[in-house]
C-alpha cells in the first residue's frame, strides 16, 4: 500500500508532466486554430501555402477522405484549398462556421470518393471544386465565399 507522501509525490510529478506537455504545444493547449490569441493563428497560417496574394484569402486545413475499392480502403484523397472572402461580415461568419464547413467538406469529399471517383483514375478537380462550392454556399446560407483549390492528390496504399 502507498503512503500519503508517495501519492502526493506521484500527483506532483503527473501534474508537472501535464503542464510541460501543455506548455510545449501551445496550439493544442489553446484549442487549435480556434484560440483567441494571435500566436496559434500565425503558426496555423504558416503551415499553408498561399494560393493567392489576396488579403481576403483564408487557407483551410488539409481535407482528407478515404478512397475505397472492392470494399477496402485503398488510399486517401487529400485536398489543399482555401476560401476567397471579400466581405468582412461574411469573413467573420466563415470563421464562426468553420467547424460546420469542415464537416460539410469532409462529407462532400466522402461522397465524391464513394460515388464519382474510381480508384486508379485521376481525380476530377472541377467536380470537386463545384461540390465544395455548393457545400460552402449551403452551409453559410449565402454565396460570396469562393473555394480555391491548390492541390488534389491521391495517396495510394
Amino acid at each position: 500500500m502507498m503512503r500519503v507522501d508517495q501519492v502526493s509525490k506521484f500527483l506532483v510529478i503527473g501534474l508537472a508532466m501535464v503542464l510541460s506537455i501543455a506548455l510545449s504545444e501551445p496550439s493544442h493547449a489553446a484549442g487549435g486554430s480556434g484560440g483567441s490569441g494571435s500566436a496559434p493563428a500565425q503558426s496555423d497560417d504558416s503551415r499553408h501555402r498561399n494560393l493567392t496574394s489576396s488579403s481576403s484569402y483564408m487557407p483551410l486545413p488539409a481535407l482528407v477522405a478515404t478512397v475505397q475499392s472492392q470494399r477496402r480502403a485503398r488510399g486517401l484523397l487529400q485536398i489543399e484549398a482555401g476560401l476567397e472572402v471579400h466581405d468582412p461580415a461574411l469573413r467573420r461568419r466563415v470563421d464562426r462556421f468553420m467547424p460546420r464547413l469542415r464537416n460539410a467538406y469532409i462529407s462532400t469529399l466522402t461522397l465524391y470518393t464513394g460515388m464519382y471517383y474510381e480508384f486508379g483514375d485521376i481525380p476530377d478537380a472541377d467536380r470537386i471544386a463545384a461540390m465544395l462550392q455548393e457545400a460552402t454556399d449551403l452551409t453559410l446560407g449565402e454565396s460570396g465565399a469562393e473555394v480555391l483549390l491548390g492541390m488534389v492528390i491521391i495517396h495510394a496504399d
